[in-house]
């Protein structure tokens, strides 16, 4: 009986080994969570985005601005303006729904490197999402 179950034990092993090391995780698995975190907190398609920053068709292209909310504090607003230098801020909710402890924070897509700006105020701990601006 112990034999078979010796037997049965390191089949067991020998069989389930390849379905564990395929689990093992990856090697930059944090950085990769990371930066999809980052993605994720950006609500809206940066595929439809040019390289230029521009929207739309041939004959109606135009930047894409977005919002994004941010605490009341001098710090982390002089941060964000050193970010991205296209920001205007407001004390009105905007539609993304900022309490009356943030900043309303609106910037666009109209300028070099959008795309690592954009990344990099994703990687702000304090900004929790930032989606499409849509004038009034």
């Amino acid at each position: 009986m112990n034999v078979m179950i010796m037997r049965m034990s390191v089949l067991s092993v020998l069989t389930a080994t390849p379905y564990l090391l395929a689990c093992q995780p990856l090697k930059h698995s944090a950085a990769q969570v990371s930066s999809s975190s980052r993605v994720m907190k950006i609500t809206f398609d940066l595929g439809k985005i040019s390289t230029e920053g521009l929207v739309g068709t041939a004959g109606s292209l135009r930047s894409l601005s977005y919002e994004f909310c941010i605490p009341v504090n001098e710090k982390r607003l002089a941060e964000v303006r050193a970010i991205d230098l296209s920001v205007q801020i407001s004390r009105s909710p905007g539609r993304i729904g900022c309490t009356k402890d943030h900043y309303l924070v609106i910037g666009h897509t109209h300028q070099a490197r959008w795309r690592d700006v954009l990344m990099a105020i994703a990687r702000l701990d304090y900004v929790q999402r930032i989606d499409e601006f849509v004038g009034e």
